[in-house]
């Protein structure tokens, strides 16, 4: 798992003559990069956020650090909408990563049934909106893909296309920041960002029909954004500590939460 599990994405103005910024990473760095754009005013700001951003104040805070840069970055460009997306493929690679190098994942995903979104969705549309100002004009829209599961079934089929294993085990917000700052080597700033990313991850929505709506066909099933997440582990990773599953799964006692 990662810090930053989705990037700032910006698209090739040749191809959807737009910008697009992604507001929901876990970085302060990516939120301030999508406030740059507007010095490109000659091209439309698209900003993705998280699901549930605007009822931030009552939920968590990754998504109260999503909603101000969300707000930051719309108040900056006027030619602008917002996507509101479910958890991506993208966010499922770093569970696919703990599968291959491990066969074990471990977190504090919260137990909903999540409407997977594939990026490609998510381009196809923004790709859309670039060339129809009419449904920018600041205009907010909710995204998802069209099934929902577990993180625990993810994690299954995600088992099943890499040919592995997977044990899951639910870890304390504690524990994960613990295994996180004395195992994986991360700063207690960024590490504490991740229980919440995780939870928000977990969290049930509803399914929306705007990838329909907007592209004329269904999303990408479920089985595509397992496809990809597994894709993205294919070629050589870092090798890992001896010994990072075994800590992750016993934090060391004492860690601030």
């Amino acid at each position: 798992m990662e810090a930053t599990s989705r990037a700032v994405l910006v698209s090739d103005p040749a191809e959807a003559n737009c910008a697009l910024a992604d507001v929901a990473s876990l970085t302060p760095t990516a939120h301030a990069e999508a406030c740059r754009y507007p010095l490109a005013p000659s091209l439309p700001l698209i900003i993705t956020s998280a699901l549930g951003a605007d009822t931030a104040a009552d939920s968590n805070p990754y998504l109260a650090e999503v909603a101000r840069a969300e707000s930051t970055a719309a108040q900056a460009h006027p030619d602008h909408c917002v996507l509101r997306c479910a958890p991506m493929d993208v966010d499922l690679a770093q569970v696919a990563r703990q599968i291959k190098d491990f066969s074990t994942v471990y977190g504090c995903f919260s137990g909903g049934r999540v409407p997977w979104l594939a990026v490609e969705d998510l381009l196809d549309i923004a790709a859309v909106l670039a060339t129809e100002p009419a449904r920018r004009a600041g205009r907010v829209y909710e995204i998802t893909g069209h099934e929902s599961v577990t993180v625990a079934t993810a994690v299954d089929r995600l088992a099943s296309v890499l040919g592995s294993r997977a044990d899951y085990h639910v870890l304390e917000p504690a524990q994960l920041v613990d295994a996180l700052c004395v195992s994986v080597g991360w700063s207690l700033d960024v590490a504490l960002r991740v229980p919440h990313h995780q939870q928000w991850i977990g969290t049930e929505h509803p399914t929306s029909p705007l990838v329909e709506r907007a592209l004329g066909r269904p999303p990408r099933l479920l089985e595509t954004c397992i496809a990809h997440a597994a894709a993205s582990v294919a070629g050589p990773a870092p090798e890992p500590d001896p010994g990072t599953a075994d800590k992750l799964a016993a934090p060391t006692k004492g860690t601030r939460s």
